[in-house]
């Protein structure tokens, strides 16, 4: 990995371009054909050394237009300066430069290309710009819109290409973002990570382990994506859940599973076949109402011959929307087998039939989800308990009714009962 596959010959490099001990996965991420990277990788293991060198190798790439333009961005300005500035200066070569612009940290080429050093803690400076590409660096501590509302739009007139590099930093919408390039369903994206144990010396790393807690050691070191203690869905599992499933059974009825909320209001949709659970998709919409959720169900799935079967919050059964219960709605639309009980199961008996599915004493898992479910993924990574663990945490907005819908479901169909004897049949001589 001496020059790294660049277009010059590597004694034409300044000394900053240094040889690289060979890494599989580092070779994968600089040599792989995708337009989005996904890397999250241990401190001090070369992620961010491999995004310079990126950045650099691209100046001289000829395109169409005569500007190509790329980026570095991290969290705020100061940031980005002390990662990026005085190594882009150093690992550029003296003679593509035209100019270097202190104040605006921007280097431009004899090429016409340029590249500047970008703090996004006002993420709206991207936009107005086409972009080629670039490289977002602690992405965990980036906003959550940055991407999706300034940056992604900036790189399309172009096709720019862009690194998420960084650290996890718990169960974020860099995890999701992780989940989404991991899964394989979109070929653009890839996803690339290693320990820094791999490129550290392992006295380095013996004494980080000596100073860390065994979480943050796993987070900072080995880059794992850690969730908080008192989950309550502690069966839960990712690598196991998580499944790229075949697809709908023609032959099962789809069952809706549904909590009312309205912003988000959040439906599962599952098939079963009376032992094991898929959740094949999630409907999610903001500030909506019942008969919306209703047409946007028959949208994607109202040719399913097999059916729909209805579950969900029984106490929607008495709410009244234009002076008709959610259920008496979903029927005219539809949906006339429902399932759903006089009263709701307490949320304890809820909670352990859903691990109980999750996972039993056996070690068998009998439920998995699409990664499309992303609300319910991250419901069940990160719901906690409350104060006193007698009921669920509720204060985020956001949380919690993906896995209620479903749960409604599981309590209904996999309820956690015992089999209890006749009292007038007697087991002794």
């Amino acid at each position: 990995m001496n020059s790294m596959r660049l277009a010059v010959p590597r004694t034409a490099l300044p000394p900053r371009w240094s040889a690289l001990r060979y890494h599989p996965q580092q070779t994968r991420l600089w040599t792989e054909d995708k337009r989005f990277k996904v890397v999250p990788a241990g401190r001090r293991s070369g992620k961010t050394e491999l995004a310079k060198r990126k950045l650099v190798a691209s100046l001289p790439v000829r395109k169409k237009w005569g500007d190509p333009r790329y980026f570095a961005a991290a969290p705020t300005r100061d940031q980005a300066k002390r990662i990026f500035w005085k190594d882009l200066k150093a690992l550029a070569p003296g003679r593509w430069i035209r100019r270097i612009y202190e104040s605006d940290l921007c280097i431009t080429t004899r090429f016409g290309s340029e590249v500047w050093v970008v703090g996004l803690d006002k993420p709206q400076r991207m936009e107005g710009t086409p972009w080629d590409g670039g490289v977002l660096d602690e992405y965990a501590n980036m906003k959550p819109g940055a991407w999706t509302e300034n940056i992604r739009p900036a790189l399309a007139d172009r096709a720019g290409w862009c690194w998420f590099i960084g650290v996890p930093e718990g169960l974020n919408h860099y995890r999701d973002l992780a989940d989404y390039a991991r899964s394989g369903t979109d070929g653009d994206w890839g996803f690339y990570t290693w320990r820094s144990s791999d490129i550290l010396p392992p006295e380095e790393v013996e004494a980080a382990k000596r100073l860390l807690d065994p979480r943050t050691f796993r987070q900072e070191f080995e880059a794992s994506f850690e969730g908080s203690s008192g989950r309550v869905y502690y069966a839960y599992r990712g690598e196991v859940h998580q499944v790229l499933s075949a697809g709908m059974d023609a032959k099962l009825p789809v069952v809706i599973c549904c909590d009312f909320n309205v912003d988000p209001c959040v439906w599962e949709l599952a098939q079963t076949d009376g032992r094991e659970v898929r959740v094949l998709d999630e409907v999610v919409m903001r500030d909506t109402n019942t008969v919306e959720m209703c047409k946007e169900v028959l949208r994607r799935y109202g040719g399913h011959k097999a059916g729909f079967i209805v579950y969900g919050d029984a106490a929607a059964a008495a709410r009244s929307t234009a002076g008709k219960s959610d259920y008496a709605l979903m029927s005219e639309l539809g949906f006339k087998r429902q399932s759903v009980g006089r009263a709701n199961p307490a949320v304890k008996d809820r909670v352990n039939a859903v691990n109980s599915i999750l996972c039993n004493t056996n070690g068998e898992a009998r439920l998995t989800h699409h990664p499309r479910c992303r609300y319910l993924k991250r419901d069940f990574e990160t719901v906690t308990w409350a104060e006193g663990a007698s009921e669920i945490d509720k204060r985020d907005g956001d949380r919690t009714h993906a896995s209620d819908a479903l749960g409604y479901f599981i309590a209904a169909e996999f309820a956690l009962r015992l089999k209890r004897p006749s009292p007038d049949r007697k087991f002794y001589k």
